[in-house]
């Protein structure tokens, strides 16, 4: 009899456990590539130093994509981040706003990658960082994770 108490317990909170990391999106990514759930965020590492993560935020005060992208784009464009791209993305269910940075680091430049897109009551952000030449050699990768996310409702 103890012994089923003690299996319910554990049980109860590995569930807790699970159910506090749910997150509003799903995303396929590559084999290769270690995954950490971090603050309802979906943290991603290659196994040489590019990081990725996929978050949500509240969609307060309740705006569109190009509200948050111009947002976003002033924002870093006023911390000093040089602009290489700006273009569309599209996911399963999501379309939004992707920029390419660059900023200078000592003697290397380092690439960020950041995409917004509103669904309902949500903002999804995106975003990929690593030195220039390790970004570039993942930007297929980077791809392929961003058209796989799935925005859960």
């Amino acid at each position: 009899m103890q012994n089923k108490k003690n299996i319910f317990i554990l049980l109860f909170i590995l569930l807790l456990s699970v159910s506090g990391c749910s997150l509003s999106f799903k995303a396929e990514i590559p084999s290769g590539f270690a995954v950490s759930k971090k603050k309802g965020a979906l943290v991603i590492y290659s196994p040489d130093g590019l990081k990725m993560r996929i978050k949500t935020e509240k969609n307060s005060p309740e705006k569109d994509t190009l509200f948050w992208a111009e947002a976003l784009k002033t924002h870093l464009e006023n911390n000093g981040y040089f602009l290489l791209d700006e273009k569309p993305f599209y996911s399963v269910n999501l379309e939004g706003t992707k920029f390419i940075w660059l900023m200078p680091s000592g003697h290397d430049y380092y690439k960020y990658m950041t995409a917004i897109a509103v669904n309902g009551k949500k903002i999804y952000i995106i975003e990929a960082s690593g030195e220039k030449e390790l970004f570039d050699s993942y930007e297929q990768d980077i791809e392929k994770i961003m058209l796989s996310i799935s925005a859960i409702k």
